[in-house]
């Protein structure tokens, strides 16, 4: 059988083959302008991962000879046979969710072949509902089951899904054969700029069915609303700080499932978003133009044999990313940044390409981890917005929660691959990362390993609040809630080992023996205050 971790795998290797053969980088750098359909499909949530599939899975490859994921299916598999044979046997299309078993799965209908298929997701089928339409692709799974893509589209709109069957409908009566589709339709079909402004306009529709999801989730209907005007309110400001706040609200003062509540959440976020107008919409066509120009160039000089890494640097000054030829203090500050999701992601990826370039393969596979860093920041579209907060947040707090991260060593891993990036960020694109969060960096990842131990024995639920632990004697902790009330708690010898004074703790169990939940490092407070 094939599960989620044996794909997520697969997909990684595919990115590390092509970052290692320098062509096929190249041509995967390049294919960009053939996906997406200027800046606007890029913004869209499982953008990139949606562009990564394509590129493995479907398209051919004049370096390759093929589609890489025919010429790699032995090295993308890597001992697991039944993966070469999901990926090549993997089903693009638009579906529509005809049943949900909560807890266990969902049926879908392919709307292209009409064929019903068996999905199993014990947790997706918690956040749909009967009649939303995914797009994107599935894996079978082994006994005649699928896989989600986790870059799968959610479409809730009875319109959409009623126009699709429609227009599907005639190209049935004029053709003969089982209609199908590719990737790469799917994203002009469903992720042009047409089709996103269309679906902004019933944006309703989607907040009322977060609202649904939370309350499913555990929240009641009155927080439920309070936390979707808090999200209008950030895509107002377009303040990705404000989202952040609303998620570390949720994770420490409710009990819900915070990996969940963050899926419906920064699908709601990138639609709110996408209704408050960055730039008027001449200067949109202006650069969107310009970018087109910009990417034509790069292939030209691409296929003229020029210097990669000159291109690359004319590109990113051709669409604003680097002003390394302007004066300090004078570019750029009125104008305002271009809104880039996706872009702590790209920013990750340069800097494994040049470690991989200047310290060698091995060493960007060691830091291939911070990778995480790029799925936490996902709806951040300007890099400098991923401040000193934001990274406290990933180091101190998600990766504990949120990223399935276990073991201490994995932990510091991560943590080690995030201060190696943020001095590149200083000394290659002078953000001033490490000035501003090295000290509580190295702070974090003395702490995060014990934290880790505590986590592997703590078994009651992650709780929900947040005490400080004030003073630790003898067996007991005593711990202060935001509000001032103390209390006391009594743990194991081995838990008390692994306790600080000034650690953050979340409290599980029942209001009358409560027991640790969760534990954060001290540094945490600093968010929090």
């Amino acid at each position: 059988m094939i599960d989620w971790e044996h794909i997520e795998r697969g997909l990684e290797r595919g990115l590390e083959l092509l970052r290692r053969n320098r062509q096929v980088g190249e041509e995967f750098a390049g294919s960009r302008s053939e996906f997406f359909i200027g800046p606007v499909g890029v913004r869209t949530s499982g953008a990139e991962r949606r562009h990564l599939e394509w590129f493995l899975l479907e398209r051919p490859s004049a370096a390759l000879g093929g589609v890489p994921a025919h010429i790699w299916r032995a090295e993308l598999a890597d001992g697991t046979p039944d993966l070469g044979a999901a990926f090549l046997q993997s089903l693009p299309g638009a579906f529509e969710v005809t049943s949900l078993i909560p807890g266990e799965g969902l049926w879908v209908r392919d709307l292209f072949t009409q064929g019903e298929h068996p999905v199993a997701e014990n947790q997706a089928s918690a956040a749909l509902q009967v009649g939303d339409l995914l797009v994107g692709r599935l894996y079978p799974a082994g006994g005649g089951t699928f896989l989600l893509s986790p870059a799968v589209s959610l479409f809730r709109r009875s319109e959409l899904l009623s126009a699709v069957r429609a227009d599907l409908e005639q190209m049935r009566a004029a053709r003969r054969g089982v209609l199908r589709i590719q990737q790469l339709e799917l994203e002009r079909l469903f992720h042009s700029p047409q089709q996103l402004a269309a679906h902004g306009t019933h944006l309703e529709s989607e907040r009322v069915g977060t609202r649904a999801a939370l309350v499913e989730l555990g929240l009641d209907a009155t927080q439920a609303a309070q936390v979707l005007d808090r999200v209008h309110q950030a895509a107002l400001a377009r303040d990705g700080t404000a989202f952040t706040e609303i998620l570390n609200q949720l994770a420490f003062d409710t009990g819900i499932d915070l990996t969940a509540a963050r899926l419906v959440l920064t699908n709601l976020w990138h639609t709110e978003k996408a209704r408050v107008p960055a730039v008027p919409e001449s200067a949109e066509n202006a650069d969107t133009h310009a970018q087109r120009t910009a990417l034509g160039a790069f292939d030209r000089g691409r296929a003229e044999g020029k210097d990669l890494e000159l291109l690359f640097r004319e590109l990113e000054r051709s669409l604003g990313v680097a002003d390394e030829g302007e004066e300090e203090g004078v570019p750029g500050e009125d104008a305002g940044a271009p809104d880039f999701p996706g872009v702590v992601s790209a920013m990750v990826e340069e800097f494994l390409w040049d470690s991989a370039r200047e310290d060698g393969e091995q060493r960007a596979l060691e830091l291939r981890s911070l990778r995480l860093l790029g799925n936490y920041a996902s709806e951040i579209g300007v890099f400098e917005e991923l401040g000193s907060q934001r990274l406290l947040d990933f180091s101190a707090r998600w990766l504990l929660d949120e990223s399935g991260l276990r073991e201490a060593q994995e932990l510091t891993c991560v943590l080690d691959a995030l201060a190696h990036f943020c001095k590149w960020c200083e000394e290659r694109h002078e953000v001033a990362l490490w000035t501003q969060f090295g000290e509580t960096l190295i702070a974090v990842q003395r702490s995060l390993p014990r934290h880790a131990r505590l986590r592997a024995r703590l078994s009651k639920g992650q709780g929900k609040g947040v005490h400080r632990i004030v003073s630790l004697k003898n067996d007991a902790v005593r711990l202060k809630a935001k509000n001032g009330h103390e209390t006391s708690l009594v743990v194991s010898s081995a838990d008390l080992a692994d306790l600080r004074d000034g650690d953050l703790v979340r409290l599980a169990g029942s209001k009358g023996d409560p027991v640790l939940g969760a534990t954060y490092p001290a540094e945490l407070a600093g968010l929090l205050s």
